[in-house]
């Protein structure tokens, strides 16, 4: 079994639990006697979620690229920090050739509310923009992707998927799938502030209302009704939905209840990283708490 396989199954084991977790490996054995799980779920119908690898554009000596997983109505899977139940996707470049660094790009996610608890990440339909730099940019790039990540409507499937493309210097380049590319491009928070949305000016901690509590002041107002905000850098604690505002004519002032925190000095000079998003604008920034 691989490192990357055996850390997607210590994350299943945290969303389904360790007797179900026994359960669906003991059941593959039987299925598939003799193959490892990772083969044996390559070989599982995905029903659910179909994954893709395409070619967008070239310059510079580097490629853009896509990943996009197709769900089916109603389906959902997750984003790089996935909720308080989550399992986020894994990506094993190993098999590259002349390869020399892939930078994936996330779409702002949407928070999800279920029997589970809260999750975050992309229902129906998703695209992750790739940045993929070659060692030597007069040769071709293989990128061989052994992708493992979840899928999750009333229960949650773990998929895998094996995805091959081949980088040439003469591109294949489809129209279509660079408008696709470029609509999910869009959807990346940005790393400043704009008139659509402000940036985050002050974190502090708080007990308010015998919740611990992380109070974000940013620097113009934004309604509570369409405004998340994802908390990201320290993995023990998780920060669950804006749950109060009050706004000011230069400031909003957020409020986000602490799970897994036992002291509210845990994270005094901690530095956080928070993706904004409000409607169709979306921030991501790097910020210490005072």
């Amino acid at each position: 079994m691989s490192n990357t396989t055996a850390i997607f199954l210590m994350k299943i084991r945290k969303l389904i639990g360790l007797r179900l977790l026994k359960t669906f490996l003991a059941l593959w054995l039987v299925l598939t006697p003799g193959e490892g799980f990772a083969q044996a779920l390559s070989s599982a119908p995905l029903d659910h979620s179909d994954a893709r690898l395409f070619q967008a554009t070239s310059s510079d000596g580097a490629w853009t690229a896509g990943l996009e997983i197709a769900l089916g109505t109603g389906w959902k899977t997750y984003w790089r920090m996935p909720g308080d139940s989550g399992v986020p996707p894994q990506f094993d470049w190993s098999k590259s050739t002349n390869l020399k660094s892939v930078s994936i790009g996330w779409p702002a996610p949407q928070r999800y509310h279920d029997a589970a608890g809260e999750t975050i990440g992309y229902q129906d339909h998703i695209v992750f923009p790739l940045r993929i730099e070659p060692l030597d940019a007069a040769k071709p790039v293989k990128l061989a992707l052994l992708l493992f990540y979840a899928v999750c409507k009333d229960i949650c499937i773990p998929a895998q998927s094996r995805l091959d493309l081949e980088f040439s210097t003469a591109p294949n380049e489809s129209t279509a799938d660079k408008l696709l590319l470029d609509s999910f491009a869009a959807r990346i928070p940005s790393g400043q502030g704009s008139s659509l949305i402000p940036s985050v000016k002050l974190l502090r901690v708080k007990e308010l209302q015998g919740q611990r509590q992380l109070e974000v002041t940013l620097t113009g107002t934004l309604p509570v009704q369409t405004t998340d905000i994802f908390v990201e850098g320290y993995p023990k604690a998780y920060f669950r939905h804006p749950t109060s505002a009050t706004a000011g004519p230069k400031t909003s002032i957020f409020h986000l209840t602490i799970d897994g925190l036992t002291d509210l000095s845990e994270l005094s000079g901690k530095t956080l990283t928070l993706t904004v998003v409000s409607g169709p604008a979306s921030l991501v920034q790097t910020l210490a708490v005072e």
